[in-house]
C-alpha cells in the first residue's frame, strides 16, 4: 500500500461511522503497525482479509486496549 495516508483515531472512527469506511479501510488507515498485526492475525486465525475479519480484528484490538496490553 505505497503513499497511503493514516489518520488519527477519531477521524478513522468519523469515517467508518459515516459510511465512507469500512472495518478494512480503517486498518489499512490507521498504521503500518495495525497492518501487519491484521496480516498476522488472520494467518494465524486462518482467515480471509475481508470486512468481517477486518472487525474481528479491531474488536480484539479494543479488548487488548480495554486489557492494558
Amino acid at each position: 500500500m505505497a503513499n497511503v495516508k493514516y489518520y488519527p483515531e477519531n477521524v478513522l472512527v468519523e469515517k467508518v461511522q459515516s459510511g465512507e469506511y469500512g472495518w478494512l479501510d480503517y486498518i489499512n488507515h490507521h498504521s503500518p503497525e495495525w497492518q501487519e498485526e491484521y496480516t498476522a492475525f488472520c494467518k494465524e486465525k486462518d482467515l480471509i482479509v475481508n470486512e468481517e475479519s477486518a472487525e474481528e480484528f479491531v474488536d480484539w484490538k479494543g479488548e487488548q486496549i480495554e486489557a492494558g496490553e
